[in-house]
């Protein structure tokens, strides 16, 4: 999926969706720990920052199976599983929400884990995913 950059844009994406970008398109990553320590392993997961510094530019990603993209308002908000967005724009906000749910009639609790993006921006969506294996 390729994703256009203006100057002066960002974009953040999962870990390990990245194909190819255009020569003018800069490269940084972030940490993210705390609570997606407990979601994604021991030392959390990474998230690849791609920005048209010096000029428009075009970053490749790849996504399982179907790939959507969504533009956000300013203020509203979507619920994606923790393992179906694939890239938002740096002006989206990104929470994890975790809500107990009982059901059943002994009463059978389960966590429901979903990441709340807020715009104002775009969110692209996959309709699958791979769990990459770990060491432990």
């Amino acid at each position: 999926m390729p994703i256009h950059l203006r100057r002066g844009e960002e974009i953040h994406v999962r870990e390990h969706q990245f194909l190819a970008a255009t020569g003018n398109v800069d490269y940084t990553f972030e940490r993210v720990r705390g609570l997606a320590t407990m979601l994604f392993g021991q030392s959390g997961f990474f998230i690849d920052r791609f920005r048209g510094d010096t000029g428009d530019g075009i970053v490749w990603l790849h996504g399982y199976g179907n790939v959507f993209e969504k533009t956000l308002a300013p203020g509203e908000t979507i619920d994606i599983e923790p393992g179906g967005w694939l890239f938002k724009d740096a002006s989206v906000r990104m929470e994890t929400k975790i809500d107990r749910l009982s059901s059943g009639f002994f009463g059978a609790n389960m966590n429901f884990i979903v990441n709340r993006f807020t715009g104002p921006g775009r969110v692209g969506i996959q309709s699958m995913y791979l769990h990459m294996p770990t060491e432990e």
